[in-house]
């Protein structure tokens, strides 16, 4: 399995196709295509005082996936709070 060659489905970042007004684009070369904004819900139903409740959550959703064609959605807990160190290798 290790010897199979990758090919690609189409170009990096490509437009495939418009849902509801929302572009969808190709995620590398991959098959995977996702629209071009993400829900994010890194505050969703926590214990901060100005988190949403759940039924405004369900509501977000709602609106983003049916309404808006979103099919991105950020799960992630937390954001690094400091920017990874990074060097450029010529």
């Amino acid at each position: 399995a290790g010897d199979r060659e990758y090919k690609s489905r189409g170009a990096t970042n490509e437009v495939v196709k418009v849902v509801e007004g929302m572009k969808r684009r190709r995620l590398g070369g991959s098959d995977i295509v996702v629209s071009e904004l993400g829900l994010g819900t890194q505050r969703w139903v926590s214990a901060d005082f100005n988190a949403p409740s759940e039924e405004d959550c369900f509501a977000f959703m709602d609106a983003a996936i049916l309404k808006g064609g979103v099919n991105l959605i950020d799960t992630a807990e937390q954001v690094r709070a400091r920017p990874m160190s990074c060097r450029l290798l010529f």
